[in-house]
């Protein structure tokens, strides 16, 4: 879900709405340490054998808007607890195979009340609109729990599932080149898609705008009664923070914030990965915060992606790249 003001976020919440402060949504800069433990099994295999407990369900029954025709389809895709909304790029009708992104916005609740298709404003574009102008097919899903859909919201656990979903959908159109459909997230999308980084292997390549490495530090001492989990639990909190789980990146992934929220974390996490040969690349952007970053940084992801058309992926990103986004700002 996303919001226009950039000073707060909107949660619905049961029946209320309730009000956060944007820093504990932006906020990655959280106490400095000097190691990130890591578990000593792959996160697929810490979730096999754990049920999430959720004390505090949600109710986000918001269902999407219905799209412009030329931009977005509001399509279902199957998954476990039922069919779940999404919009779509439609069929350009060419007859050719193209590359596709997966965009998940941030915030919570899913897409009900938000609008994809009216332009924002580059200092801070939620929609994922670079990835529609550079030709590229685009799927927006929402997941269990959210903009109506069935099952319960788990908060950064069960719809990791629905987003493989998502993707199998996406990969069975017939104007899709299944080998080439990448994910790409921000905020709480951010820390999807990284947790997926650690779950899923179909992606081509994953890309995380400002996720969190620990769920926990991230909250920090907001209130734990928005949180759908058990907080008593720290498996609960563990589970869900992708921070301890980066051994279990098979896929390419790129991560990326402003200076102003960057948590060095990801440093120390970028560090592991290389000396482990694990493809992960963590940058930070001079002068840039949670927001200002979103549309350069996926303006050249797309960029990217047009251009990463042998076999396996050769998508990097120079010192080069990263400056020319650091002066777009």
């Amino acid at each position: 879900m996303i919001k226009e003001n950039t000073h707060i976020i909107i949660r619905a919440a049961v029946i209320a709405m309730a009000l956060f402060p944007l820093s504990i949504l932006a906020n990655n800069s959280f106490e400095k340490s000097n190691t990130v433990p890591q578990s000593n099994v792959s996160l697929q295999e810490a979730r096999a054998n754990f049920n999430t407990k959720i004390v505090n369900p949600k109710d986000y029954n918001e269902k999407p808007p219905i799209p412009p025709k030329d931009i977005f389809s509001l399509v279902y895709y199957p998954a476990k607890d039922g069919d779940m909304s999404a919009y779509l790029t439609p069929d350009p009708k060419d007859g050719k195979k193209h590359p596709a992104v997966i965009w998940i916005s941030g915030g919570f609740g899913g897409q009900g009340g938000d609008d994809f298709w009216t332009p924002a404003p580059k200092t801070n574009d939620q929609t994922g609109s670079a990835f529609r102008k550079a030709g590229l097919i685009l799927m927006l899903p929402s997941f269990r729990g959210e903009s109506g859909n069935p099952g319960q919201d788990e908060m950064f656990f069960g719809e990791i599932d629905d987003l493989e979903k998502a993707r199998q959908f996406l990969a069975a159109q017939p104007y899709v080149d299944a080998n080439r459909i990448y994910l790409a997230g921000h905020s709480t999308g951010g820390t999807r898609v990284l947790l997926a980084s650690e779950l899923l292997t179909g992606f081509r390549a994953i890309f995380s705008l400002g996720g969190v490495s620990d769920v926990k530090k991230w909250w920090g001492n907001a209130d734990m009664s928005f949180l759908p989990f058990d907080t008593t639990s720290a498996e609960e909190f563990k589970l869900r923070s992708p921070g301890f789980f980066i051994e279990s990146i098979k896929t390419p992934t790129f991560y990326f914030e402003g200076e102003e929220y960057y948590n060095t974390d990801f440093n120390i996490l970028s560090s592991m990965a290389k000396d482990k040969n694990i493809p992960f690349y963590s940058n930070m952007i001079k002068g840039g915060d949670h927001f200002t970053i979103i549309y350069p940084i996926t303006e050249l992801i797309s960029q990217k992606i047009i251009n990463d058309t042998s076999e396996k992926t050769n998508i990097t990103f120079t010192q080069e790249d990263i400056k020319k986004i650091e002066d777009s700002l």
